[in-house]
């Protein structure tokens, strides 16, 4: 990142209201203690812009839920998986070269999430 030093203080475009701040941190706690007991569940996921994902839970941190949906080889939903090989045929050591063969994982914005519901 770089930065523009013209002498002049920075004048300030946007600045959050410390109570929406507080806000956003208790939902996005409230839903990461939620979304913890169901890490490797199937889950609907709505998000607030009306987006709907369905796909089973692969992992959380405190800012993100990371969603494993079902990749397809032409690609045609835009996820991209960069480590899918297809299955290469008998005699091969390996069932697959990645374990979850056409997944791809889809990190979620943990405030940015509506509704989520077991499937």
């Amino acid at each position: 990142m770089s930065f523009y030093q013209s002498g002049q203080p920075a004048t300030v475009i946007y600045q959050a209201d410390p109570a929406v701040v507080q806000h956003l941190h208790g939902v996005r706690e409230s839903l990461h203690h939620s979304c913890k007991p169901y890490l490797n569940h199937k889950v609907s996921v709505q998000t607030i812009d009306g987006q709907v994902h369905e796909g089973t839970i692969a992992g959380m941190d405190n800012k993100h839920m990371y969603l494993m949906v079902a990749g397809s080889t032409d690609m045609v939903r835009g996820y991209y998986n960069p480590y899918y090989k297809p299955y290469p045929g008998p005699g091969y050591p390996y069932p697959y070269p990645y374990p979850y063969p056409g997944n791809a994982i889809l990190p979620l914005v943990l405030f940015e999430l509506l509704a989520i519901s077991l499937i």
